[in-house]
């Protein structure tokens, strides 16, 4: 079943089938998780994890596909929540369609917020950002078990001034800098690293005579 927000109601469930005209009414367990994912938006906008928490499981398995890490129970998905509102102290959270299927639901939407601490490692740029992404969320008895979140961590470091925009890597100075970065960094990384490496051996030798 798709949502759009802007619709004032749940519209039938497109049910599995290669005709799109085919349709299935809400199941109880549909509307019970879709009401669940609707009710927990204010409090993320609000900023109060005590409330975002209450429509999680014990259990939950939250899974940032992204930053390839994995947020196992309340604790750990409540710390990641934290550092992600020190980034963002302005961040808003919006969603423009939903999905029901059985136990699952797929949200589309949007992060919004400005760059006040650090995300990803990167130290605050003050800049703002507009993070569209996905979910995949499975319920239990009305409460997220688990989610698997996608974003696209280029745009993010695009609006953070990190990587140049895709219409500039395009041009044929951004393709040639491409070609640096693919036929020469690399070989050049691994020089500095040699190089590091036997200074460190050559300090523990000087060190070993000295002893």
């Amino acid at each position: 079943m798709v949502v759009n927000l802007a619709a004032p109601s749940y519209p039938p469930a497109v049910a599995a089938t290669d005709s799109p005209a085919i349709t299935a009414e809400l199941t109880e367990t549909e509307q019970r998780n879709l009401r669940a994912v609707a009710d927990v938006l204010p409090f993320w906008n609000r900023h109060d994890l005590d409330g975002v928490l209450s429509f999680y499981a014990d259990e939950i398995n939250w899974h940032n596909v992204a930053l390839e890490e994995t947020y196992k129970g309340k604790t750990e998905v409540r710390a990641y929540l934290s550092t992600l509102l020190v980034a963002f102290p302005d961040l808003t959270f919006g969603v423009s369609h939903r999905i029901a299927r059985g136990d699952n639901v797929a949200e589309q939407w949007r992060l919004q917020g400005t760059h006040g601490g650090e995300f990803m490692g990167i130290p605050p740029t003050g800049r703002p950002v507009d993070i569209p992404g996905m979910s995949m969320v499975e319920l239990r008895e009305g409460k997220f078990v688990r989610d698997e979140f996608y974003f696209d961590s280029g745009i993010v470091l695009r609006q953070m001034g990190l990587m140049p925009p895709l219409a500039a890597i395009r041009t044929a100075p951004g393709r040639a800098l491409l070609w640096v970065a693919v036929n020469r960094l690399p070989a050049l990384a691994a020089a500095t690293g040699l190089a590091v490496l036997a200074g460190v051996v050559r300090s523990r030798r000087r060190a070993s005579r000295r002893a």
